[in-house]
């Protein structure tokens, strides 16, 4: 290799730095791939392979020469920002799922089940890790890795290296996010609420009209039972619903980038 080949790639570094640390920073805060689950080495080889892929289009929107010094450093701690807040607003809608499958699994009658995963170092449920696989089937199922990357793509165009800012508009996508977050557990979980409800109210009923009767004997298999049996026959209908997420999903992340 020679002289002008090295100073061509050379050339190249300060831009490719930039977009591996957004790239990093979206894959370390992200859905699926940014949980605590995934190797560091798949993150960063990961991270590596889509900068190779990106940094010709995002070398556009770069000024041709960046010098290495402070004002480098600067703009790598805003390229930062930028993949944190990207992968924060997109995570709140797949944590709303898993906070979803909690309440369910807490309603159902399932609490007992619930375990320490060493892995996220967070309690985990059978029913919250089902929704979280059945939202990550959906999710590749319906190209949302594409949007992934077209997401990270599109953000050159909407913000240019060292353009990000906190803005109010972004402050108040947040909070919309996690309002939303709360919503979409809260509709999740609503339909077997609402059965264990009419279940615990037939029980005080019962007890009280007939004392003899130790209804909390068969009461918590009824409510398994009745939760199950809800939960297997709204089965398409969860699946339409996650596909709802995920479609806002993708439109609040590119709302957002706009608000940066």
């Amino acid at each position: 290799m020679d002289i002008s080949a090295l100073v061509t790639l050379y050339a190249h570094v300060p831009c490719a730095l930039l977009v591996f640390t957004r790239v990093a920073a979206l894959f370390l805060a992200g859905p699926v791939i940014g949980e605590a689950y995934a190797p560091v080495e798949v993150k960063i080889l990961l991270s590596m392979a889509v900068t190779a892929i990106i940094t010709p289009l995002a070398q556009r929107h770069m000024p041709a020469v960046m010098p290495l010094d402070a004002v480098f450093v600067i703009l790598m701690l805003k390229e930062t920002m930028v993949g944190l807040s990207l992968g924060f607003i997109i995570s709140l809608y797949i944590q709303a799922i898993r906070f979803g499958g909690d309440l369910l699994n807490r309603y159902a009658g399932f609490s007992a089940a619930e375990n320490f995963d060493p892995q996220t170092l967070a309690t985990s449920s059978p029913l919250g890790d089902i929704m979280m696989y059945l939202v990550m089937l959906l999710f590749f199922l319906s190209d949302g890795h594409h949007f992934f990357f077209a997401a990270l793509a599109r953000s050159y165009e909407i913000i240019p290296a060292g353009s990000w800012q906190l803005t109010s508009g972004f402050v108040t996508a947040i909070a919309h996010g996690m309002n939303d977050l709360s919503a979409i557990a809260v509709t999740m979980s609503f339909p077997i609420l609402t059965a264990i409800t009419a279940i615990t109210f037939a029980e005080g009923v019962i007890t009280r009209a007939v004392p003899q009767i130790n209804i909390m004997h068969i009461s918590f298999t009824v409510k398994i039972m009745i939760s199950l049996l809800i939960m297997y026959s709204g089965l398409p209908v969860a699946v339409i619903f996650l596909g709802t997420v995920l479609t806002s999903m993708q439109e609040i992340g590119y709302a957002a980038l706009r608000l940066m």
